[in-house]
């Protein structure tokens, strides 16, 4: 029997839609496979926790302003022991109290410490940060110093301030910070390069032949220093440039001849030292320094977290972490690094900071 047009017409329909329906359902089925495997061959990225011991005047900018940023730029968290004293920082790692896994320090004395133990392999200086003498609006010599950092009373002005009987100075301890004893060498560069009268600048810090260090009342914590400051606790004190930004301070900005900030006179800042634990420390300009630190024998760290412990490093060289530092008046330089002895540049630094390093045009330094 021959069908009919009508049931020819219903047979070809009922064709076609069952031709759609199974190409509809091959191309669904083979889309679902090319999906599944473009998800299983994706890299996958095990984020970790950059673990950094910071000497106590970059708590602030490590904890606020740096650490946050290099989370949201690679997905690392970060982390570390308390920050202290750069040098304090150094005898913890070598005593094996502390397992940073990278260590920011302002000068490269405390990493260079580092070096004989084989507990890092280089010194890597990204910035400069030059010295201030901060105050607050709580000082009760505010009237006085803000004359000064006006421009109304003349800068010499500031140590016959400082040895006014009652007046409180503050600063941090050489033995255990960097800044305390670059403001030592500031007072002894000051007291030349000012004509400032005989013997004022260690009147004014209490320095005598059996204290090299003077008055050990001025002499605070690092991390409590700005705090202090700020809170009227003492009159006036040692900081960093950034550091004063960062807090808010009222600052008085030290000619380049003196605040240990200017490459321009590194030869003059040469002319002083100070013995320190046995050792010369002689003026230079004051870095803001960084490295990785190696694991102590015996133990290891998991490569996630010396992944980020690098990529922190790292990200001090990149474009959004310079403008971190920038944003608070550190003044950027091209990197120069200090090697361990016996160690070549490539050995010191993994291949990705090496490339930054090379791409700022990064030299080797002594």
């Amino acid at each position: 029997m021959t069908p009919s047009r009508t049931s020819r017409t219903w047979l070809l329909r009922s064709t076609a839609l069952i031709a759609v329906g199974v190409l509809v359902a091959v191309t669904s089925s083979t889309s679902a496979s090319l999906a599944a495997t473009a998800t299983s061959t994706r890299p996958h990225v095990t984020h970790g926790t950059a673990s950094v011991a910071c000497a106590g005047s970059l708590d602030k900018l490590y904890h606020d302003t740096l650490g946050p940023a290099f989370k949201k730029a690679t997905g690392d968290s970060f982390g570390g022991p308390p920050c202290a004293g750069s040098l304090a920082l150094a005898s913890e790692i070598l005593a094996h109290e502390i397992n940073p896994g990278a260590f920011l320090a302002v000068g490269a004395h405390a990493i260079k410490e580092l070096f004989p133990a084989d507990r890092s392999k280089f010194a890597l200086a990204v910035a400069s940060d030059p010295l201030v003498v901060a105050f607050s609006n709580k000082s009760r010599y505010y009237t006085q110093l803000n004359a000064i950092r006006t421009g109304q009373e003349p800068l010499s002005d500031l140590w016959t301030i400082f040895t006014t009987p009652g007046f409180r100075l503050g600063r941090t301890n050489p033995t255990q910070d960097p800044q305390g004893i670059f403001f030592i060498l500031m007072n002894k560069l000051a007291q030349k390069v000012l004509h400032l009268p005989a013997g004022i600048t260690d009147r004014a810090l209490g320095i005598t032949k059996t204290k090299p260090y003077g008055a050990a009342s001025q002499q605070l914590d690092e991390d409590a220093l700005p705090v202090d400051i700020q809170e009227g606790v003492v009159d006036a004190g040692s900081e960093y440039l950034p550091e004063a930004v960062q807090y808010g301070l009222d600052y008085i900005t030290l000619p380049p001849t003196i605040d240990f900030g200017s490459p321009s006179y590194v030869a003059l800042y040469s002319t002083v030292s100070l013995e320190v634990s046995g050792s010369l420390d002689s003026g230079e300009v004051i870095h803001l320094n960084e490295t990785l630190v190696e694991p102590q024998k015996g133990t290891s760290f998991t490569p996630a977290n010396e992944a980020a412990d690098q990529a922190f490093v790292a990200f001090m060289l990149r474009p959004k972490g310079r403008a971190v530092l920038a944003s608070v008046q550190y003044r950027l330089i091209s990197p120069v690094i200090v090697l361990a002895p016996g160690v070549t540049l490539t050995e010191a630094l993994p291949p990705a900071i090496l490339s930054l390093f090379k791409s700022l045009g990064g030299t080797i330094g002594s």
